[in-house]
Protein backbone atom coordinates (compact mmCIF):
# COMPACT_ATOMS: atom_id res chain seq x y z
CA UNK A 1 0.00 0.00 0.00
CA UNK A 2 2.81 2.40 0.69
CA UNK A 3 4.37 1.73 -2.83
CA UNK A 4 1.40 2.18 -4.11
CA UNK A 5 0.87 5.82 -2.36
CA UNK A 6 4.80 6.86 -3.47
CA UNK A 7 3.97 5.58 -7.02
CA UNK A 8 0.82 8.17 -7.52
CA UNK A 9 2.87 10.88 -5.51
CA UNK A 10 5.60 10.66 -8.49
CA UNK A 11 2.78 10.26 -11.28
CA UNK A 12 0.82 13.45 -9.85
CA UNK A 13 4.46 15.37 -9.30
CA UNK A 14 4.87 14.22 -13.00
CA UNK A 15 1.65 15.86 -14.12
CA UNK A 16 0.74 12.54 -15.85
CA UNK A 17 -1.33 10.44 -13.65
CA UNK A 18 -1.21 7.01 -14.72
CA UNK A 19 -4.91 5.74 -15.64
CA UNK A 20 -5.87 9.39 -15.80
CA UNK A 21 -7.97 8.89 -18.68
CA UNK A 22 -10.46 7.47 -16.46
CA UNK A 23 -10.73 10.63 -14.06
CA UNK A 24 -13.02 13.04 -15.58
CA UNK A 25 -11.44 16.57 -15.84
CA UNK A 26 -13.84 18.52 -13.99
CA UNK A 27 -12.95 15.72 -11.15
CA UNK A 28 -9.32 16.62 -11.83
CA UNK A 29 -9.66 20.50 -11.65
CA UNK A 30 -12.06 20.17 -7.89
CA UNK A 31 -9.55 17.75 -6.60
CA UNK A 32 -6.64 20.58 -7.00
CA UNK A 33 -8.60 23.12 -6.07
CA UNK A 34 -9.96 21.21 -2.54
CA UNK A 35 -8.98 18.26 -0.78
CA UNK A 36 -11.60 16.34 -1.18
CA UNK A 37 -14.38 15.60 -3.37
CA UNK A 38 -17.77 13.64 -3.85
CA UNK A 39 -17.70 11.43 -6.71
CA UNK A 40 -19.33 8.11 -8.48
CA UNK A 41 -17.43 5.16 -9.64
CA UNK A 42 -18.33 4.03 -12.90
CA UNK A 43 -17.50 0.14 -14.24
CA UNK A 44 -16.80 -1.28 -16.90
CA UNK A 45 -20.01 -3.72 -16.86
CA UNK A 46 -22.81 -1.82 -17.12
CA UNK A 47 -26.39 -2.70 -16.54
CA UNK A 48 -27.34 -2.17 -20.34
CA UNK A 49 -26.92 -6.06 -20.98
CA UNK A 50 -28.77 -7.12 -17.62
CA UNK A 51 -32.03 -4.85 -18.52
CA UNK A 52 -31.42 -6.48 -22.12
CA UNK A 53 -32.32 -9.93 -21.08
CA UNK A 54 -35.04 -8.35 -18.57
CA UNK A 55 -36.73 -6.97 -21.59
CA UNK A 56 -36.43 -9.85 -23.76
CA UNK A 57 -38.22 -11.90 -21.32
CA UNK A 58 -42.00 -12.68 -20.59
CA UNK A 59 -43.33 -12.04 -17.00
CA UNK A 60 -47.01 -12.77 -15.94
CA UNK A 61 -47.01 -9.65 -14.17
CA UNK A 62 -45.45 -6.07 -13.49
CA UNK A 63 -44.25 -7.21 -10.33
CA UNK A 64 -42.79 -10.59 -11.50
CA UNK A 65 -41.15 -8.18 -14.23
CA UNK A 66 -39.74 -5.82 -11.10
CA UNK A 67 -38.41 -8.52 -9.09
CA UNK A 68 -36.64 -10.17 -11.53
CA UNK A 69 -34.99 -7.03 -12.67
CA UNK A 70 -34.10 -5.90 -9.37
CA UNK A 71 -32.48 -9.42 -8.12
CA UNK A 72 -30.47 -9.22 -11.62
CA UNK A 73 -29.28 -5.70 -11.05
CA UNK A 74 -28.65 -6.34 -6.95
CA UNK A 75 -26.52 -9.62 -8.04
CA UNK A 76 -24.62 -7.18 -10.78
CA UNK A 77 -23.50 -4.95 -8.33
CA UNK A 78 -22.47 -7.14 -5.82
CA UNK A 79 -20.05 -9.49 -8.32
CA UNK A 80 -18.91 -5.70 -10.00
CA UNK A 81 -18.13 -3.55 -7.09
CA UNK A 82 -16.97 -6.36 -4.39
CA UNK A 83 -13.51 -5.29 -4.40
CA UNK A 84 -14.14 -1.56 -5.07
CA UNK A 85 -16.07 -1.99 -1.81
CA UNK A 86 -14.19 -3.81 0.01
CA UNK A 87 -11.71 -1.24 -0.41
CA UNK A 88 -13.33 1.86 0.88
CA UNK A 89 -15.07 -0.16 3.96
CA UNK A 90 -13.54 1.04 6.80
CA UNK A 91 -11.95 3.78 5.24
CA UNK A 92 -14.15 6.09 3.16
CA UNK A 93 -18.31 7.14 3.51
CA UNK A 94 -19.86 5.58 0.20
CA UNK A 95 -22.89 4.20 -0.91
CA UNK A 96 -23.30 1.28 -3.52
CA UNK A 97 -26.19 1.90 -5.90
CA UNK A 98 -27.40 -1.35 -8.03
CA UNK A 99 -30.19 1.32 -9.74
CA UNK A 100 -26.99 2.23 -11.96
CA UNK A 101 -24.14 -0.27 -10.94
CA UNK A 102 -22.24 2.71 -9.28
CA UNK A 103 -20.40 3.40 -5.94
CA UNK A 104 -20.61 7.16 -4.66
CA UNK A 105 -17.80 8.46 -2.56
CA UNK A 106 -18.17 11.13 -0.02
CA UNK A 107 -14.59 13.15 0.80
CA UNK A 108 -12.81 10.84 -1.71
CA UNK A 109 -9.00 12.40 -1.74
CA UNK A 110 -6.85 12.45 -4.73
CA UNK A 111 -5.28 9.26 -3.52
CA UNK A 112 -8.27 7.62 -3.11
CA UNK A 113 -9.04 8.58 -6.63
CA UNK A 114 -5.58 7.56 -7.91
CA UNK A 115 -5.99 3.84 -6.08
CA UNK A 116 -9.56 3.55 -7.41
CA UNK A 117 -8.15 4.49 -11.45
CA UNK A 118 -6.09 1.73 -10.97
CA UNK A 119 -9.17 -0.73 -10.40
CA UNK A 120 -9.17 -2.96 -13.84
CA UNK A 121 -13.21 -3.14 -13.79
CA UNK A 122 -13.45 0.68 -13.40
CA UNK A 123 -14.33 2.54 -16.19
CA UNK A 124 -14.73 6.44 -14.81
CA UNK A 125 -14.94 8.27 -11.78
CA UNK A 126 -16.48 11.44 -11.92
CA UNK A 127 -17.96 14.55 -9.94
CA UNK A 128 -21.00 14.12 -8.21
CA UNK A 129 -23.59 16.64 -10.00
CA UNK A 130 -25.17 19.02 -7.97
CA UNK A 131 -28.86 20.04 -9.64
CA UNK A 132 -29.63 23.97 -8.31
CA UNK A 133 -33.39 24.86 -7.78
CA UNK A 134 -35.07 27.85 -9.17
CA UNK A 135 -35.39 30.59 -6.67
CA UNK A 136 -38.31 30.99 -4.80
CA UNK A 137 -40.64 33.73 -5.96
CA UNK A 138 -43.12 35.05 -2.52
CA UNK A 139 -46.16 36.17 -4.23
CA UNK A 140 -49.32 37.20 -2.63
CA UNK A 141 -51.51 34.79 -0.99
CA UNK A 142 -55.10 34.23 -3.13
CA UNK A 143 -57.94 33.18 -0.99
CA UNK A 144 -61.24 32.24 -1.67
CA UNK A 145 -60.79 31.38 -4.74
CA UNK A 146 -60.68 27.57 -5.11
CA UNK A 147 -62.85 25.97 -7.28
CA UNK A 148 -63.96 22.19 -5.73
CA UNK A 149 -64.80 21.45 -9.16
CA UNK A 150 -61.49 21.72 -10.43
CA UNK A 151 -59.02 24.46 -11.01
CA UNK A 152 -59.19 26.25 -14.71
CA UNK A 153 -56.01 24.18 -15.32
CA UNK A 154 -57.47 21.08 -14.09
CA UNK A 155 -60.52 21.78 -16.26
CA UNK A 156 -58.72 22.67 -19.30
CA UNK A 157 -57.29 19.41 -19.91
CA UNK A 158 -60.25 17.63 -19.50
CA UNK A 159 -59.45 15.75 -16.11
CA UNK A 160 -62.68 14.70 -15.16
CA UNK A 161 -63.59 13.19 -18.61
CA UNK A 162 -59.74 11.17 -18.12
CA UNK A 163 -61.31 10.19 -14.94
CA UNK A 164 -64.30 8.95 -16.02
CA UNK A 165 -62.80 6.64 -18.95
CA UNK A 166 -60.05 5.49 -16.48
CA UNK A 167 -62.97 4.30 -14.38
CA UNK A 168 -64.00 2.11 -16.81
CA UNK A 169 -61.16 0.24 -16.92
CA UNK A 170 -59.47 0.38 -13.40
CA UNK A 171 -60.10 0.46 -10.09
CA UNK A 172 -59.05 3.97 -8.70
CA UNK A 173 -57.47 2.36 -5.69
CA UNK A 174 -54.45 1.08 -7.92
CA UNK A 175 -53.32 3.82 -9.12
CA UNK A 176 -50.19 5.21 -6.93
CA UNK A 177 -48.17 8.08 -8.25
CA UNK A 178 -44.97 9.25 -7.19
CA UNK A 179 -42.54 12.65 -7.12
CA UNK A 180 -38.61 12.60 -7.03
CA UNK A 181 -38.64 16.42 -5.42
CA UNK A 182 -38.12 18.28 -2.62
CA UNK A 183 -40.78 15.62 -0.54
CA UNK A 184 -44.06 16.30 0.33
CA UNK A 185 -45.71 17.65 3.30
CA UNK A 186 -47.97 14.92 4.65
CA UNK A 187 -50.06 17.09 6.93
CA UNK A 188 -51.28 19.39 4.24
CA UNK A 189 -55.06 19.84 3.73
CA UNK A 190 -54.79 18.93 -0.14
CA UNK A 191 -52.17 15.50 0.66
CA UNK A 192 -53.21 14.18 3.91
CA UNK A 193 -56.10 11.63 3.39
CA UNK A 194 -54.35 10.07 -0.23
CA UNK A 195 -50.57 9.35 1.19
CA UNK A 196 -49.91 5.39 0.31
CA UNK A 197 -48.66 4.97 4.32
CA UNK A 198 -45.94 2.30 4.67
CA UNK A 199 -43.31 2.07 2.01
CA UNK A 200 -44.57 5.72 0.13
CA UNK A 201 -42.02 7.87 1.40
CA UNK A 202 -37.65 8.23 1.71
CA UNK A 203 -35.75 10.86 3.04
CA UNK A 204 -31.79 10.09 1.87
CA UNK A 205 -30.58 13.26 3.49
CA UNK A 206 -31.61 13.17 6.87
CA UNK A 207 -33.97 10.07 7.52
CA UNK A 208 -36.61 11.72 8.45
CA UNK A 209 -39.74 8.80 9.64
CA UNK A 210 -42.61 10.96 7.65
CA UNK A 211 -43.14 12.87 4.24
CA UNK A 212 -41.82 16.35 4.88
CA UNK A 213 -41.03 19.22 2.52
CA UNK A 214 -38.92 22.33 3.85
CA UNK A 215 -38.64 24.03 0.34
CA UNK A 216 -42.30 23.34 -0.96
CA UNK A 217 -41.65 22.39 -4.56
CA UNK A 218 -42.50 18.86 -4.03
CA UNK A 219 -46.12 19.83 -2.04
CA UNK A 220 -46.89 21.65 -4.92
CA UNK A 221 -46.25 19.25 -7.47
CA UNK A 222 -47.29 16.69 -5.84
CA UNK A 223 -50.60 18.32 -5.47
CA UNK A 224 -51.05 19.11 -9.01
CA UNK A 225 -50.94 15.57 -9.68
CA UNK A 226 -53.51 14.44 -6.96
CA UNK A 227 -54.41 16.97 -4.66
CA UNK A 228 -57.87 17.29 -3.30
CA UNK A 229 -60.20 20.04 -3.58
CA UNK A 230 -60.08 20.77 -7.09
CA UNK A 231 -56.17 21.53 -7.14
CA UNK A 232 -55.55 17.53 -8.60
CA UNK A 233 -55.74 16.07 -11.76
CA UNK A 234 -56.48 12.36 -10.00
CA UNK A 235 -57.29 13.29 -6.34
CA UNK A 236 -58.39 9.39 -6.27
CA UNK A 237 -54.74 8.44 -6.35
CA UNK A 238 -52.70 7.23 -3.51
CA UNK A 239 -49.15 8.85 -3.57
CA UNK A 240 -46.00 8.34 -2.53
CA UNK A 241 -42.71 10.50 -2.40
CA UNK A 242 -38.83 10.50 -2.32
CA UNK A 243 -37.24 13.58 -1.10
CA UNK A 244 -34.33 13.74 -3.77
CA UNK A 245 -34.05 17.58 -3.33
CA UNK A 246 -32.81 19.09 -0.26
CA UNK A 247 -33.78 22.99 0.31
CA UNK A 248 -32.19 24.42 -2.51
CA UNK A 249 -30.47 21.73 -4.80
CA UNK A 250 -30.42 18.14 -6.02
CA UNK A 251 -27.44 16.05 -4.87
CA UNK A 252 -26.99 13.50 -7.64
CA UNK A 253 -26.37 10.37 -5.12
CA UNK A 254 -29.31 11.25 -3.52
CA UNK A 255 -31.69 11.21 -6.76
CA UNK A 256 -30.12 8.01 -7.54
CA UNK A 257 -31.19 6.57 -3.83
CA UNK A 258 -34.45 7.63 -5.13
CA UNK A 259 -34.70 5.97 -8.30
CA UNK A 260 -34.30 3.03 -6.21
CA UNK A 261 -36.42 3.46 -3.97
CA UNK A 262 -39.13 4.32 -6.63
CA UNK A 263 -38.19 1.02 -8.17
CA UNK A 264 -38.44 -1.24 -5.20
CA UNK A 265 -39.43 0.78 -2.28
CA UNK A 266 -38.63 0.17 0.99
CA UNK A 267 -39.87 1.75 4.51
CA UNK A 268 -38.36 4.54 5.35
CA UNK A 269 -35.33 3.39 7.67
CA UNK A 270 -34.29 1.40 3.81
CA UNK A 271 -35.21 -2.30 4.91
CA UNK A 272 -37.05 -4.56 3.75
CA UNK A 273 -37.60 -3.98 -0.23
CA UNK A 274 -40.91 -4.19 -1.76
CA UNK A 275 -41.01 -3.77 -5.46
CA UNK A 276 -44.82 -4.76 -5.75
CA UNK A 277 -44.90 -1.23 -4.13
CA UNK A 278 -43.72 0.88 -6.98
CA UNK A 279 -45.97 3.39 -7.95
CA UNK A 280 -47.12 3.21 -11.74
CA UNK A 281 -45.72 6.87 -12.72
CA UNK A 282 -43.32 9.12 -10.87
CA UNK A 283 -42.60 12.91 -11.75
CA UNK A 284 -39.53 14.31 -11.70
CA UNK A 285 -39.88 17.97 -11.57
CA UNK A 286 -35.93 18.97 -11.37
CA UNK A 287 -34.14 21.02 -14.03
CA UNK A 288 -31.26 19.29 -15.93
CA UNK A 289 -28.74 19.53 -18.69
CA UNK A 290 -28.90 17.39 -22.01
CA UNK A 291 -27.08 14.43 -22.38
CA UNK A 292 -27.19 13.15 -18.43
CA UNK A 293 -28.25 9.43 -18.66
CA UNK A 294 -28.05 8.71 -14.76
Amino acid sequence: MKLLLVLVLVALAQGRPENGDKIDYRLLRAAKQAETADIFVTFQESTAETLQAIEDTRFDTREDRLDAMNSALVRLAGRVQSNVLSYLQGRFEFKSLWITNQVYVKGATMDLIMVLASFNEVKSLELEEIIELDTIVEGPILRGRQDPSGEWGVKKIQAAEARELLGSTTKASQIVVSTIDTGARHTHEALRANWLGEYGWFDPYDANALPMDINGHGTHTTGTICGAGGIGVYPDAKWTSCRGCATSSCAQNALLACAQFITCPTRPDGSAPDCSKAPHLVSNSWGGGRGATW
